[in-house]
C-alpha cells in the first residue's frame, strides 16, 4: 500500500511539463543519432537508452532528414501528406497507419509485422520468424505520454540460439514461451510505459521493457539482452549532468523444460535499484558513474532504504550485512573534432587494490571493462561509420550466492550475453544511402572459459560463487585463478545486412550470418551459416551475436 500511494503521489504531480514518448531500442532512428552526435558539439548524451523523440528532435532539428522528419512530425510540423489515403481515414501520413490529434489528444497507431526465413547449415535446415501486433503511442492533454507494442509470435531459430533457450529455459531477449510445432516457440512480446513530468528538469516513466546503458555495441552495466521487466524511471536533466533512476522488479528463475515454461504457479522475484550520473565536463566530454543492486529472497519484498534516489547503495548493502549484490562503475564518451568517439565502462563487482596489484588470482577481483571507438564519415564517404570495440570482463563477475542476487533476470544477463571469463573483439561497419538503402558489417571474435563438468570455472553467472574450482582439500580455491580459466572457447562470427526501406519503416533485408566455435578440449567443433531473407514492418533489428 505504501508504494502504491507513492507511486500515485508521482501522478498526481504529474501535470507539470510537455512529455515525449521514446524510441524503442533497435529502431533506425539511432542510427541517425549515433552520427549525428559525433557531427555536432552540444553536449548531448545518449549513454542512457532509450531515447526520448523530443531529445532526439533538439539534436537533428538543424539538419533534419526527409525520414526523421515524418518520424517526429509532432516537433518538425512536418506537413506532407500521403498521395493515396487509405478509405480518407488511413496513412494520412506516411509515418502512421491512423493518425487522430485534438486539443487534448494526440494518437499514433500503426500495424507491427514482422516476416522472416532463413536458410541454415544445422541440423534443423532453416529458420523462420512470424510476427504481428501493434502498435500505440500518443500523448495526453500534451503532459502525459503513453507507448504499447503487443506482438503474438511464432519462431524456429538457428541451433545455437535454441541451444541458450536448452541451457537457460529462455529466449534470448524474450520471455515467457512455449513450444511450437516440436522444434519451435510461440511467445507474446509486450511492453509499454506513461511518461509525465515533475518539473521542468524531471520526469518520471512506469512502465514495462528494458534499457541499454552506453555507446557501444554492448554494455557491461545494462543492456537489453534479457526479457522486459516492470521498472520505474525517474529522469534529471540539467545543463551540467543527467541523473537517471531505475527501480525494477525481475524474476530470480524461469522454470520449465523442453515444453516451454511453466505456466502456473509463480516465479521468484527480486528487485534492482540503479542510478547513472552523467557529467558533462565539456561539451564533447562526459563521464558517467553508476551504481546497482540487486536483492531480494524467497519471503523478502522491497527494501525501502534502497528507494531513495541519491543514497550510495554500497553503504546502505553494508548496512544490511552485506547480503545484497552491489555493482558499480564509470563510462565515459570523449568526441573528438566532430569525427571520431572514443568511449569506455569499467564496472567494479567486487575489488581490493592490494589483491589486484599482488597479482596472485584472487577469485574476488571481479571487474570488467569496455573500450571502443568510431569513426564518422572516414575517407569522405559521408554517412559512413566505422567502429572498434572491445569487452573483458574476469571470472565470477556479476554472479552471487543464488537467482535472487545475481546480475540478472529470466536466467540471461542482465549485462553481457556471453556472462563472465571472457575477451570480446568487435568490429563494425554501418553505411546509409540515399535515405533508403542501409549496410551494415560485423565481425566478432571472442573467446571464454568455459566450466569443465561440474566445476564452476567463473563464466555462468547464474551458479552460486561461493562454490568454485577445488583447492584439494575440501575447499574453493581463493587464489591462482586466472582470465579465461576452464575449457578455453573461440567464438568467431561474421554478420553482414542490407536494408531497403520500401515505404516509411517497411523493410526488406537480406541477413548472412556465420559463426564458428572450437573449445581446447576438443568438445566443441561447430560451423553454422544462416542465409535470410526478411520483411520488417514497424519492427526493430535485432542481431543475434553470441
Amino acid at each position: 500500500m505504501r508504494n502504491a500511494i507513492w507511486i500515485l503521489s508521482l501522478l498526481v504531480t504529474s501535470m507539470l511539463s510537455a512529455q515525449s514518448t521514446d524510441f524503442t531500442l533497435g529502431h533506425p532512428a539511432y542510427q541517425v543519432v549515433e552520427l549525428a552526435e559525433i557531427r555536432t558539439s552540444n553536449s548531448f548524451s545518449s549513454t542512457f537508452k532509450p531515447l526520448s523523440r523530443h531529445s532526439v528532435y533538439s539534436l537533428i532539428q538543424d539538419n533534419i532528414s526527409p525520414y526523421m522528419s515524418k518520424e517526429l512530425r509532432t516537433y518538425s510540423r512536418d506537413s506532407a501528406k500521403s498521395s493515396n489515403p487509405i478509405l480518407k481515414k488511413f496513412y494520412q501520413y506516411p509515418a502512421d497507419a491512423y493518425y487522430y490529434e485534438d486539443r487534448n489528444l494526440e494518437l499514433h497507431v500503426n500495424p507491427v509485422l514482422q516476416l522472416s526465413y532463413s536458410k541454415t547449415n544445422d541440423a534443423l535446415g532453416s529458420a523462420y520468424v512470424l510476427s504481428r501486433g501493434a502498435e500505440i503511442r500518443g500523448r495526453i492533454d500534451n503532459k502525459i505520454a503513453f507507448y504499447t507494442m503487443l506482438t503474438e509470435n511464432q519462431a524456429r531459430y538457428p541451433v545455437y540460439i535454441n541451444d541458450v533457450r536448452d541451457s537457460t529455459l529462455v529466449v534470448p531477449y524474450e520471455g515467457f514461451w512455449k513450444q511450437f510445432a516440436t522444434t519451435g516457440v510461440d511467445f507474446f512480446r509486450a511492453q509499454g510505459y506513461i511518461d509525465f513530468g515533475l518539473s521542468k528538469s524531471i520526469s518520471a516513466q512506469l512502465g514495462f521493457g528494458k534499457h541499454f546503458v552506453g555507446n557501444g555495441v554492448r554494455s557491461l552495466i545494462l543492456s537489453d539482452y534479457s526479457n522486459n521487466y516492470p521498472y520505474l524511471r525517474i529522469d534529471t536533466k540539467t545543463k551540467v549532468f543527467d541523473y537517471t533512476n531505475v527501480f525494477a522488479e525481475l524474476i530470480s528463475e524461469a522454470r520449465g523444460g523442453t515444453f516451454g515454461l511453466l505456466g502456473t504457479g509463480g516465479f521468484g522475484k527480486k528487485y534492482m535499484a540503479f542510478h547513472h550520473l552523467n557529467i558533462k565536463l565539456k561539451p564533447n566530454l562526459h563521464i558517467g558513474l553508476f551504481e546497482s543492486v540487486m536483492y531480494g529472497d524467497s519471503t523478502g519484498g522491497l527494501k525501502l532504504e534502497y528507494l531513495n534516489p541519491i543514497i550510495f547503495y554500497r553503504a546502505v548493502e553494508q548496512q544490511n550485512g552485506s547480503e545484497d549484490n552491489a555493482i558499480l562503475g564509470m563510462d565515459f564518451k570523449w568526441n573528438i573534432k566532430n569525427r571520431i568517439s572514443v568511449y569506455g565502462q569499467l564496472v567494479i563487482d567486487e575489488m581490493i587494490i592490494g589483491e589486484v596489484l599482488a597479482g596472485d588470482g584472487w577469485w574476488g577481483n571481479k571487474q570488467g571493462f569496455q573500450l571502443g571507438a568510431k569513426y564518422a564519415d572516414p575517407f569522405g564517404v559521408d554517412d559512413l561509420l566505422i567502429q572498434t570495440e572491445v569487452n573483458r570482463v574476469r571470472p565470477y563477475m556479476y554472479a552471487h550466492e543464488d537467482g535472487f542476487t545475481s546480475y540478472s533476470h529470466y536466467n540471461l544477463s542482465l549485462a553481457h550475453p556471453l556472462g563472465a571469463n571472457f575477451t570480446e573483439y568487435i568490429g563494425r561497419a554501418n553505411y546509409r544511402l540515399s535515405g533508403q538503402w542501409s549496410f551494415e558489417g560485423m565481425v566478432m571474435r571472442a573467446s571464454y572459459g568455459n566450466d569443465i563438468g561440474d566445476v564452476n570455472f567463473g563464466r555462468d553467472i547464474l551458479k552460486d560463487y561461493t562454490i568454485r574450482r577445488p583447492d584439494g582439500n575440501g575447499g574453493n580455491l581463493d587464489f591462482g585463478n586466472a582470465h579465461l580459466q576452464g575449457n578455453k572457447t573461440d567464438l568467431t562470427m561474421f554478420f553482414f545486412r542490407a536494408s531497403y526501406m520500401a515505404k516509411h519503416n517497411l523493410f526488406l533485408d537480406l541477413d548472412a550470418t556465420f559463426r564458428k566455435e572450437t573449445d581446447a578440449n576438443g568438445q566443441i567443433d561447430t560451423s553454422t551459416s544462416v542465409l535470410g531473407f526478411s520483411l520488417r514492418w514497424n519492427v526493430p533489428s535485432r542481431r543475434y551475436l553470441f
